[in-house]
């Protein structure tokens, strides 16, 4: 078995890796990379635009683009790999928001510790705790070795019992460990150091705040969804969700997730939504939230006592509703994503609506990663998704730094 990493050793997203045995390949994640690029290709793998029968299938990690979102550009009917509730999310995401969509692709299903068998590879997903919902490592097998891929993981998330379960109980004998850096030589961003000192700093904010409780986060990262409900519960606040969220919390059938109808959680259509439902005929999504809705003309009277997931492209839907006195912003993700939208939080200062950044982060710790690592028992660690990649060599004396595109023996 030899693999090569196409994206990813010296950058976070984009992550590509393709795996040889027998003359046969399969391809781990085919990610869109998070630097500003025009028009990125498919890597260069034989089989994903001209037929090659030798590339067996694509196996996708979790439901974030920069791992799956080239799959809308393969043009040969090669098989996709992904969880169940992955698939449902990355529908929703590409009908509501400019994400990538799975094009034509037929996906087959991944379940935790479930082996797939394909050629002479044997593939075992196996559930980790991540910012995105249903996200998968992937143990990969074939002539008598063993490859064992993190895709992103943490252990301080709302699903931490994967991380540790995942330490106690390591997979044996392997040769090679690709393992994701995110965090590395970044600056920290763990001032909240797991979702529940989220919740618990929402509480307070929610109970100061005179009016509307604004909280921006991903409308995909469920984990912290339920922060928001479980502080919306804590103040005595109902929890408002755009259609949007409403519709992945739906996809992703938790039923520990804020669904519409139960306990107190309302659906709000905004304008842009709403207006892509109208062209693309949808009206199925609205007609199933219609018994849950909170409208335009409700919001300033709800405001005292409701809480509303948000994003900047909603700020004039607000504004014209009349419900945003006395309201205060929680911004709940990555501070990267935050600066890149500056003029409208420069609109909300002038508003005089106050912001808090209460997040914590979807990827592992430094402390998580080198946990990680000394408990999986590889002989080699391979670094991937990271830009410090000589931080990342100070983890272990068992890191070997690859390039990308480069052809290895496992």
């Amino acid at each position: 078995m030899r693999c090569r990493i196409h994206r990813g050793c010296h950058e976070i997203g984009g992550n590509c890796v393709e795996v040889e045995s027998q003359g046969k390949r399969i391809v781990l994640d085919i990610g869109l990379p998070l630097k500003d690029e025009q028009d990125v290709s498919v890597p260069d793998i034989n089989g994903l635009t001209s037929a090659d029968d030798s590339l067996l299938g694509i196996f996708i990690s979790h439901p974030h683009p920069d791992h799956y979102g080239l799959l809308g550009k393969i043009t040969e009917p090669v098989p996709v790999y992904m969880g169940e509730a992955s698939r449902r999310i990355i529908d929703v995401s590409a009908f509501f928001t400019p994400l990538p969509s799975l094009g034509k692709t037929e996906t087959q299903i991944l379940t935790d510790r479930q082996p797939i068998h394909s050629g002479p590879f044997t593939v075992t997903p196996h559930r980790i705790d991540h910012s995105a919902y249903d996200s998968y490592c992937l143990l990969v097998e074939a002539d008598g070795k063993r490859l064992f891929y993190s895709g992103d993981v943490r252990g301080h998330g709302r699903n931490a019992h994967l991380f540790d379960d995942l330490i106690r109980n390591p997979p044996q004998d392997i040769e090679v460990f690709i393992c994701e850096g995110t965090q590395i030589g970044r600056d920290p961003d763990f001032a909240y150091p797991d979702e529940q000192s989220v919740a618990d700093e929402m509480v307070k904010v929610f109970n100061k705040t005179e009016g509307m409780c604004l909280v921006w986060c991903s409308g995909q990262n469920i984990d912290r969804l339920i922060s928001v409900r479980d502080a919306c519960q804590r103040s005595g606040r109902q929890l408002i969700l755009d259609m949007y969220t409403a519709e992945i919390v739906r996809a992703a059938d938790d039923d520990a997730g804020p669904k519409p109808g139960k306990e107190g959680v309302t659906v709000f259509l905004p304008y842009g939504q709403k207006q892509k439902i109208k062209r693309e005929k949808a009206f199925h999504i609205s007609n199933r939230h219609y018994p849950h809705r909170i409208y335009p003309e409700a919001l300033a009277e709800a405001a005292s006592n409701s809480a509303m997931i948000f994003r900047p492209s909603m700020l004039r839907d607000l504004d014209r509703a009349k419900c945003l006195s006395g309201a205060s912003l929680i911004s709940s993700l990555w501070s990267g994503y935050v600066h890149r939208s500056h003029k409208e939080l420069d609109q909300m200062e002038a508003l005089g609506i106050e912001r808090t950044h209460i997040h914590t982060s979807g990827h592992a710790t430094v402390d998580e990663l080198r946990k990680l690592i000394d408990a999986i028992p590889a002989k080699r660690v391979i670094p991937i998704h990271l830009e410090d990649r000589d931080g990342f060599a100070e983890l272990s004396d068992r890191v070997e730094i690859k390039n990308d595109h480069e052809w290895w023996e496992v």
